[in-house]
């Protein structure tokens, strides 16, 4: 006795497609948000390393011109006027290479150098 196919062979290369387009999709995004141990430094000093991309959350330390930091990762937080002028809402997940302090230091505030 012949069983039917539970998968339909009519169409199966448009899910084949559509499903190889949600992969490369899924890993664009993860490249985005993959750390890029890309190094940065503080343009001013005492620039404070936050909890969270914001200027409400709490201090966790601070950052000085040649302190240096490893990025971890790229977030839009709250929307910062820069001292030019600027306003950026990128936000930086760091380490400060000195005081090993982690957390979230506003663009504003960084200078970022190749890794």
């Amino acid at each position: 006795m012949a069983v039917a196919s539970l998968v339909p062979v009519a169409g199966l290369g448009t899910h084949i497609a559509s499903f190889a387009v949600e992969v490369k999709d899924a890993l664009a995004e993860a490249a985005a948000q993959a750390p890029d141990r890309a190094g940065a430094d503080f343009l001013a000093y005492g620039a404070r390393i936050r909890s969270a991309p914001s200027t409400d959350a709490t201090v966790r330390g601070i950052g000085s011109p040649g302190d240096t930091a490893t990025v971890h990762l790229q977030v839009v937080g709250e929307s910062i006027r820069c001292a030019d002028g600027t306003t950026d809402s990128h936000w930086f997940d760091l380490t400060n290479r000195r005081s090993q302090v982690s957390g979230f230091v506003s663009g504003c505030l960084l200078q970022r150098s190749a890794p």
